[in-house]
C-alpha cells in the first residue's frame, strides 16, 4: 500500500516529530478502530457503524492515510442516510476498511523509522 503523508505534513508545518506522534497513537488505535468496525457490523448497528467510521475518518485524514480516509467516509454517509436500514450492504466496505486497518501498521512503522 501507498502511503505518502506530504499533505499532512504540509498542514503540521512539516513537523516530522509530531507526526510520528500521530502515527504512533494512530497505530495504537487501529485494534480498537477494527473492534469497534467489527462489533457493530456483527451487532447490525448502523448508528455505531457510522461513528467508528467517523473515527477511523479524522484520525486517517490527520496522519494522511488517504485510502483509509476515503474509505471511512464513503461508509460514515452511507450509514447516516435516511432510509437505510440493513447493514448487510456495508460488510465489504467495513471489510476493506478492516483489512487496511490491519496492513497500516507495518508501513506506518516504516514510515517511523525512515524519518527520525
Amino acid at each position: 500500500m501507498h502511503y505518502d503523508p506530504s499533505a499532512a505534513l504540509a498542514r503540521i508545518d512539516k513537523d516530522t516529530g509530531l507526526m510520528t506522534l500521530l502515527i504512533t497513537v494512530f497505530i495504537k488505535e487501529c485494534p480498537k478502530y477494527i473492534s469497534k468496525l467489527q462489533a457493530a457490523c456483527d451487532n447490525q448497528d448502523l448508528h455505531a457503524l457510522g461513528d467508528a467510521a467517523h473515527n477511523v475518518k479524522g484520525a486517517s485524514a490527520a496522519i494522511g492515510l488517504d485510502v483509509a480516509s476515503s474509505l471511512a467516509e464513503e461508509l460514515e454517509v452511507a450509514c447516516r442516510q435516511s432510509g437505510v436500514k440493513s447493514i448487510a450492504s456495508f460488510e465489504t466496505s467495513t471489510a476493506r476498511l478492516v483489512d487496511i486497518l490491519t496492513q497500516c501498521p507495518e508501513f506506518l512503522n516504516v514510515w517511523i523509522k525512515s524519518n527520525p
